[in-house]
């Protein structure tokens, strides 16, 4: 607590001599607290600054509803192979990983497509209502609820190969050369499954093996070595967060 008690000294004299002249009350709470954590242990695999101010790692399902006017604010085009010469956007860090992710399949003989990236929720609410529509008003968890998608995040992206363009997704992609390859090698580029086969009670959506979700490499490779889901792990790391927070505070 001394140690706390001479920030706080500190930074009022500062604001006296009129050397921090925006400081207010909120900064003061927040030095108090910021040095308070410091000095609690972290233990937790990855580091508290990743976790902290991370929007890679942002979770969309139906209890974190993404706002309907939020959209992402670095989308840009994608400029690996798609389906079509239509645009598909997504936001930059997970664009260039994808281009990547594709240049290194291609060496090794793994043709990739990109098929759909961002969506506003404006889309992804048409979507739903139309699924709703032809199922006899039943959510049969293949289109997300609207707010509840990856798409809008502008870090997910249904990826296939060749013989997928123009037909139904179906989980048979996994047992495709292309399937396998995203399985074994997408946390390289800092992408993973997002709705994995046996995490769809957790998820809420039915197994995609198509659909990437961007969240860096560090993160990827922690969830794929802890057979994590995104839920799994966004509830893990914010129990950790929590704790160590109230670790320093006490």
């Amino acid at each position: 607590m001394k140690r706390v008690s001479l920030v706080l000294i500190a930074l009022c004299l500062l604001a006296a001599a009129g050397i921090a002249e925006t400081l207010d009350i909120s900064a003061l709470q927040g030095a108090e607290e910021a040095a308070l954590i410091s000095e609690a242990p972290w233990e937790y695999p990855l580091p508290y600054e990743l976790l902290e101010d991370n929007d890679y790692i942002v979770l969309a399902n139906k209890t974190h509803l993404l706002d309907e006017q939020y959209i992402p604010p670095d989308l840009v085009k994608l400029k690996c192979r798609k389906i079509s010469s239509d645009p598909i956007q997504m936001r930059e860090a997970a664009s260039e990983a994808l281009s990547e992710m594709f240049d290194a399949a291609k060496e090794q003989g793994i043709t990739l497509y990109a098929h759909s990236g961002y969506r506003s929720y404006r889309t992804q609410k048409t979507m739903y209502y139309n699924r709703l529509k032809k199922n006899n008003g039943k959510d049969d968890g293949v289109v997300a609820y609207p707010g509840s998608s990856d798409h809008q995040t502008g870090l997910g992206i249904d990826v296939i190969n060749k013989a997928g363009i123009g037909k139904r997704f179906t989980s048979a992609f996994a047992d495709t050369k292309e399937g396998k390859w995203i399985a074994e090698n997408c946390w390289r580029f800092g992408f993973i499954i997002r709705y994995q086969k046996e995490k769809e009670e957790l998820t809420e959506i039915t197994y995609e093996p198509w659909h990437l979700r961007y969240v860096g490499v560090q993160v990827a490779e922690y969830i794929r070595d802890q057979g994590q889901c995104l839920e799994e792990f966004t509830a893990e790391w914010q129990a950790a967060v929590a704790a160590y927070k109230a670790a320093g505070i006490q």
